[in-house]
């Protein structure tokens, strides 16, 4: 079965239709690599810290993601994660954030990619610089052990191996950590009709069970370009306005973790 993922009303049919990794072949090759690069722990001298994370930046321009970059290297942040659609997929956009990313050594980030990101072939150039698309990393504060999750859902579905894979992960691991952040690019919940996809319900009622039952915290995303927040068992759903120059509305997210709480805030970059 063929998902296609489009986010309003920006599907270009045909840099989908050349790209030659499905989601399954994605999550065999990210296992493949993370055999070989171990999950990164990053540890804070502190009681708290803080991670950024924004998504749709659709490189080509990145005046607004450059301000984000910058936030980044405060102190007290943990990390930045990019939650899908960094660029439009070209060539020169994957030169163009690989190049950004040099310039912030001192920064822990971590990419999620989105459907704009496999156009034109464009998972090649995401693998060949970056890595794996389905991965972990956790932070180890004087207050506790948190657990970071990013899962591929580029094509508009996490498909089977991948779920399998998280029911797995999450029966497995979930236990040994204080709080549980999810972060993928397609929204789970949708804020009213738009032609932006989402995932399929089974998935979707997938995995809400999971959230519920492994007691997971956060679950963000991006795509829709448009916040929206809810709460749903013990999971927040975060969706985040686009990070992207040419959209009104930007703006990133700011998770604070310290003892016994998160919070989280928007900042706007308009």
């Amino acid at each position: 079965m063929l998902f296609l993922a489009a986010c309003n009303n920006d599907l270009d049919e045909a840099g989908f239709a050349n790209s030659k990794y499905d989601v399954n072949t994605r999550f065999a090759m990210s296992m493949d690599w993370n055999s070989n690069h171990p999950a990164q722990n990053i540890i804070v001298n502190d009681s708290s810290y803080s991670v950024v994370v924004c998504g749709d930046t659709h490189i080509g321009t990145h005046e607004k993601f450059s301000r984000v970059l910058q936030v980044s290297q405060f102190p007290g942040t943990a990390a930045l994660i990019v939650a899908g659609d960094i660029t439009r997929g070209h060539p020169e956009n994957y030169d163009t954030l690989f190049n950004l990313m040099q310039t912030i050594d001192s920064t822990n980030w971590f990419f999620v990619p989105g459907n704009h990101d496999l156009y034109f072939g464009g998972w090649e150039y995401f693998y060949n610089y970056f890595g794996s698309s389905v991965y972990y990393f956790t932070v180890t504060s004087l207050s506790g052990n948190d657990l970071f999750l990013i899962l591929d859902s580029g094509s508009g579905t996490l498909g089977h191996e991948q779920t399998d894979w998280l029911r797995d992960f999450l029966k497995n691991k979930r236990q040994s950590y204080r709080n549980c952040f999810v972060v993928t690019h397609l929204n789970i919940f949708k804020n009213g009709a738009g032609m932006a996809t989402n995932l399929p319900v089974e998935e979707m009622y997938t995995i809400i069970d999971l959230f519920s039952e492994y007691n997971i915290n956060y679950e963000i995303s991006g795509h829709d370009h448009d916040r929206d927040e809810r709460f749903l068992g013990n999971t927040s759903f975060i969706t985040m306005d686009a990070c992207r120059d040419d959209e009104q509305g930007s703006s990133y997210l700011e998770l604070k973790v310290s003892t016994g709480s998160i919070q989280h805030v928007f900042h706007d970059l308009n």
